[in-house]
């Protein structure tokens, strides 16, 4: 064998080599995310149908996590868009439970009350309710995001465009495809930073899940759309209609403080 054999099968040893030991380099290292960017005309035009498309699909299931002294408390209701509503039965720290009826001014509790949501939104009595005004709480924050998340006609695209919002990743929720999305920033915000809000929209705008990042809280605010109608008939009058959540705060919700 002469030099310039041995040379190119020593070449080749080094290559099958390099390809080895780099292919292992590489599938050790994790694959990066990537990084934000700012939305495409299209990409704007699926946030601005989110919450449109919610509204139609309204009344729509709703499941509503909040961080709460050091747990969890999650709501499971209909949501009714239309008419600005929403029933559910409530579930703290594996122990406190209850019924919740909200609207866009105030929320009202049964607490120990196990029942059909909707059917006691439109039986029980008033004085079985416990209301008040929405605090600053994170439970009455995410109930009250809940009610924005659906409105009657689509947003400006082109203005929505303009106002910041940010494509973050693709990511699959039961085995279907959404976009991930930082939602737009008001315009007095800094010019760094990002929304708090984080929106799972799919490919024709359907809205999956909003969620809200608190500054002074671990966790975030979490509301699903897991999909569905509600039942079919309308959700009855609930304790708002009664006039039971006022404008001015009511009694400190404790059951869910701690």
């Amino acid at each position: 064998m002469n030099w310039r054999s041995r040379r190119l099968r020593w070449l080749a040893g080094a290559l099958v080599a390099v390809a080895v030991v780099g292919g292992g380099v590489w599938a050790l290292t994790p694959r990066a995310e990537p990084a934000p960017r700012p939305v495409t005309l299209d990409e704007a035009a699926r946030l601005a149908m989110a919450r449109y498309t919610t509204f139609q699909s309204s009344p729509v299931r709703v499941r509503v996590q909040a961080p709460m002294a050091g747990n969890t408390v999650v709501v499971e209701g209909v949501v009714d868009y239309r008419r600005h509503r929403a029933v559910g039965s409530y579930e703290f720290a594996g122990s406190s439970a209850g019924l919740v009826a909200w609207d866009d001014r105030g929320l009202a509790v049964a607490p120990g009350k196990k029942a059909d949501p909707l059917v006691a939104a439109g039986t029980m009595r008033p004085t079985e309710w416990s209301p008040r005004s929405f605090t600053t709480d994170p439970l009455d924050s995410a109930l009250r995001l809940s009610m924005l998340m659906g409105q009657d006609r689509p947003d400006n695209a082109q203005v929505l465009a303009e106002q910041g919002p940010q494509w973050l990743r693709g990511e699959v929720i039961d085995g279907k495809p959404y976009g991930v999305f930082a939602g737009p920033r008001p315009r007095s915000a800094a010019d760094s930073g990002q929304s708090p809000l984080t929106y799972w929209i799919d490919d024709i705008g359907g809205l999956r899940r909003v969620t809200r990042q608190l500054a002074d809280l671990d966790g975030a605010l979490v509301i699903d759309f897991p999909g569905g109608r509600g039942r079919s008939r309308r959700i009855p009058g609930n304790p708002g209609d009664a006039g039971l959540v006022s404008g001015r705060a009511l009694e400190s919700f404790s059951r869910f403080r701690g």
